[in-house]
């Protein structure tokens, strides 16, 4: 048996032991031309690794993102469009109805896929001019085809906000197409919760009412750092950036997820789920005993099980979202067999 925990939940997810000591640093100044250097030589990593103009970042979490870029869709003319199909859709829905967006909402069962022809009429008979929804529903672990998607809102003339937490550094990913997009330090970037992921291929609107600390305009003038973020949470991240955004692994990944899959959906455990998932929702068909969670945590596997919503319902995520060596996933391969035999 290996000798530590595998991490394999949604969050806080399994980081390196360089991002861990990137934490004991002594912090520096935000104000210090140290820490600038280091803000721009990781945002513009970012930038590039995801085929953006410009990315920013936030002392906060994932939602927090999302509530900056509600900002700026809040200073477009016209009404927009979001859909969902699970939890993370339905609370982009309830943060923008909280700031009063001008929107009508497309809400599918969880698990379902969206329509793209039933979406495109919508946005033609209600003369739509922007669309949010998130790339991979975490709830479930349905990705959403952001191509599908984009090229859509483009035919339309139609602006694209993507939620993309989960799909942030657990894929490759292009998102030259879209307006704007948010993920978070502590998904699949691999690194501490605590940083807000804003990725722009837009010149963030001047405002007039929205509060300072979500107007992404002030953070541009402020050349990205208005106000204080942690300099030992930005080298973390710079860290575990140049760690996982590489092709190895991606492919490391993308192999075990299939395998782990196979194993998986062989009993019908991951209805929502395909090969190329990197969160697979278990909902057991059977009753098992010993449960699930309480098997793998025995053997040294976090699963996620404590959200509202997985409680409510019984499920319990297993997800690829850190950063992980060969010997841990083959670990886990070998456990998830042995867990459907018992």
């Amino acid at each position: 048996m290996i000798s530590k925990i595998v991490n394999l939940s949604t969050g806080p997810v399994a980081i390196s032991s360089q991002v861990m000591k990137a934490l004991q640093n002594a912090p520096i100044s935000h104000r210090s031309q140290e820490f600038k250097q280091l803000y721009c030589k990781t945002t513009d990593l970012l930038s590039k690794s995801f085929h953006v103009q410009k990315t920013f970042l936030l002392s906060g979490s994932g939602t927090l993102a999302n509530e900056s870029m509600l900002q700026d869709i809040k200073c477009i003319d016209g009404d927009g469009l979001i859909i969902s199909n699970g939890e993370f859709g339905n609370r982009l829905i309830n943060q923008a109805r909280a700031i009063r967006l001008k929107f009508i909402f497309h809400q599918l069962d969880w698990g379902m896929l969206f329509n793209f022809q039933e979406i495109e009429q919508i946005i033609i008979h209600k003369s739509i001019k922007w669309i949010l929804f998130c790339h991979c529903e975490t709830s479930t672990g349905v990705v959403n085809d952001l191509n599908e998607l984009t090229i859509l809102a483009k035919r339309n003339d139609c602006l694209c906000f993507v939620d993309c937490m989960s799909t942030v550094g657990t894929m490759p990913l292009n998102l030259s197409k879209v307006t704007m997009a948010t993920a978070s330090s502590g998904k699949g970037l691999a690194s501490i919760p605590g940083l807000a992921v804003v990725f722009s291929n837009i010149k963030p609107s001047l405002k007039k009412s929205t509060p300072v600390y979500l107007d992404l305009s002030h953070y541009s003038i402020k050349s990205g750092i208005p106000f204080t973020i942690s300099s030992n949470l930005l080298q973390a991240l710079h860290t575990s950036i140049c760690q996982k955004l590489q092709e190895e692994q991606f492919e490391l990944i993308n192999e075990y997820g299939k395998q782990f899959f196979k194993i998986l959906n062989s009993y019908d455990s991951v209805p929502f789920s395909n090969s190329s998932t990197k969160v697979f929702t278990i909902v057991e068909s059977v009753k098992r005993e010993p449960n699930l969670v309480s098997y793998l945590r025995g053997k040294q596997l976090l699963l996620s099980e404590e959200s509202d919503y997985l409680k409510k319902r019984r499920w319990c995520q297993l997800a690829t979202f850190g950063y992980y060596r060969e010997t841990q996933l083959k670990y886990v391969l070998k456990t998830l067999k042995h867990s459907f035999l018992s």
